[in-house]
Order: C-alpha cells, then sequence, then structure tokens
C-alpha cells in the first residue's frame, strides 16, 4: 500500500498545476499581507493608544448629546469602552492577527485546489486512458483507489501546512511576531467576543479539517463516477460553490423544517463554532461533526462500491 501511494504522489506532484497552485498560495499570501500592510495601514500596538479612544469617545459622547437615540453611536461608545477596559489596542496588527484573519480566509484557495486535484485524480486515468494499465497490476481495485484518495489527502493537507507557513512567515516580516496570547475582539453575529488571538486561529484550523476532508471525498467520489476529468472538475468546483450558497439558505429556512439541519451544506464551515455555540438553532459541534461523518461513510461506501463494480473498457 505504501509503494502505491508514493507512485500516486509522484503523479500528483509530477503534474505542473501542482505546484502553481503552491506557488500561488505564496503570492496570494504576500499581496493581501502588502495590501493591508500599505493601504489599511495596519502594523504594531501604538503607545498612545488609548488616549486615542477616549479622544473617539468623548467625539461620540458629543454626537449622543444630540442625537440620544442614535443606537449606533453607542455601539461604538460601548465597544471603545471595551477597548479600553480590556486594555486592547483595537489598531494593532501582528502575524498572528494575520494568521487569524488573512490566512483563515484564505483557506477557500486551499479548497479549491484540493477539489479540482480530487476531480481529477481518478478521471484523468480514464481520459487518458491509463486506467487498464493500473487495474492489471497485482493489487486490489479498493488498493488502487485507497491509494489514490490517500495521496489526494496527503496533497491537501500539504497545501494546508504550505499556506500556515507562507502566513507565519509574511506576517512575521511584515506585522512583526505579536503575541500569541493577544485579546481581540472578534466580530460575530451576535456582536463583539473577547478571545486570545492564537487560540482564534488553532481553532480554526481545527474546525476546517473536517470540512476540508469532507470536500475532498465529495470531489473524489465524483473523480470515480465521471470518465471524463472536465465534467468532473466542472461538477465539483460547481458543488463547491454551491455550498456555501445552500448552506446560508438551508440556515434560513431550518426555522420551519427541522429536517433542514439534517442536510450537509450547513455543516461544511465548521469553523463559525470558533465564534459561535450553534448554528442552527440547538445544533451544536458534536451534532454537526456526526452528521459529517453520516455523510462521509455513505461517500466513501458509494465511491469504493461503484468502483469496484465499474466497467473499466474505453
Amino acid at each position: 500500500m505504501i509503494s502505491l501511494i508514493k507512485n500516486e504522489l509522484t503523479k500528483i506532484f509530477a503534474k505542473k498545476a501542482s505546484w502553481i497552485y503552491i506557488i500561488i498560495l505564496f503570492l496570494a499570501v504576500i499581496a493581501v499581507g502588502v495590501i493591508q500592510q500599505k493601504v489599511f495601514d495596519l502594523g504594531p500596538s501604538d503607545p498612545n493608544w488609548r488616549e486615542d479612544v477616549q479622544a473617539e469617545i468623548n467625539e461620540y459622547q458629543q454626537i449622543l448629546k444630540e442625537n440620544p437615540d442614535d443606537e449606533w453611536t453607542m455601539d461604538l461608545i460601548q465597544q471603545n469602552q471595551s477597548y479600553l477596559d480590556e486594555n486592547i489596542d483595537p489598531n494593532a496588527y501582528s502575524s498572528w492577527h494575520f494568521m487569524n484573519g488573512t490566512v483563515i480566509g484564505m483557506t477557500m484557495l486551499i479548497t479549491l485546489f484540493s477539489v479540482i486535484v480530487g476531480s481529477a485524480v481518478v478521471s484523468s486515468e480514464f481520459a487518458d486512458g491509463t486506467i487498464k494499465q493500473l487495474l492489471i497490476r497485482p493489487h486490489r481495485r479498493w488498493e488502487i483507489l485507497l491509494s489514490k484518495y490517500i495521496a489526494t489527502l496527503i496533497y491537501s493537507f500539504s497545501l494546508l501546512v504550505a499556506l500556515i507557513i507562507f502566513g507565519y512567515i509574511v506576517g512575521l516580516v511584515l506585522f512583526g511576531a505579536g503575541d500569541f496570547n493577544a485579546k481581540f475582539f472578534e466580530t460575530t453575529l451576535e456582536g463583539y467576543k473577547l478571545a486570545v488571538v492564537g487560540d482564534q486561529f488553532l481553532l480554526k484550523v481545527l474546525y476546517y479539517l473536517p470540512s476540508l476532508l469532507i470536500i475532498v471525498s465529495i470531489a473524489f467520489m465524483l473523480s470515480t463516477i465521471f470518465k471524463s476529468q472536465a465534467l468532473a472538475v466542472g461538477i465539483g468546483i460547481f458543488v463547491l460553490f454551491l455550498s456555501s450558497t445552500l448552506g446560508g439558505i438551508i440556515v434560513l429556512i431550518a426555522e420551519k423544517f427541522a429536517w433542514a439541519k439534517l442536510l450537509i451544506f450547513p455543516h461544511l464551515d465548521l469553523t463559525v463554532y470558533a465564534l459561535e455555540d450553534n448554528i442552527l438553532q440547538d445544533v451544536t459541534l458534536p451534532m454537526s461533526l456526526l452528521i459529517l461523518a453520516v455523510y462521509y461513510i455513505i461517500f466513501m461506501a458509494l465511491t469504493f462500491t461503484f468502483f469496484q463494480k465499474r466497467d473499466i473498457s474505453i
């Protein structure tokens, strides 16, 4: 099995596209980091930040005297006062803020590249006519398919590791090391949440892993079902972008239809749990993981069953 996995990894990394995706990640991290530093002037904490925040509060209080019912101004005063109470510079930005915000946001690129690779890993064998040569080897079909699946996962997780390394280096150069345990206020659907920037980053990475596993598995299943590489990749990308839209719609209709929370789409982004305790009424992280596990078993069963019985004539 190990030799099969090595062979499949060799095939993946032998393609120029696999390296181009890594280069794109690196360039994207640099580009976004430079834009944030130059355009938004993000950087280390200002020694006089408390005076600046207090001055803003005073300005908002003057506005509030003229418009006592201005809720937006009241919220700004309350938020700025929270910065003072917690001793948090609202404009401070370090490598860990960059990791928690920008780098986590760019995991969408990893998902996209993983879907492209996963959707093509089996279908390309049919498209190139090499599937017969692969299956005449003294290995069972499921072993060959499993080796392809494991190799695809290894490549996907390698992209994630590369993004984290690139992000930390770029953040370190542009914004300074910063404090892993620095407190900050993260925006949630319910307002602002006091959190530790380093812990939030690690939580989001941890919660992203099951989502990546499921989406790669869906792409791999499509690659097994369709002989056309272009069709498999096209449908895989379509499903990827459709999932976020459907997830938002299902969150809305779940208030009226309890069965909607059992659909897979709202549970594909588990990073929400780094900010919220639930995403759908009484749906918590354990339930989301259970639902994803059930779908994962179904996807894997369909993938291996279909490949075992498939006619490989071309």
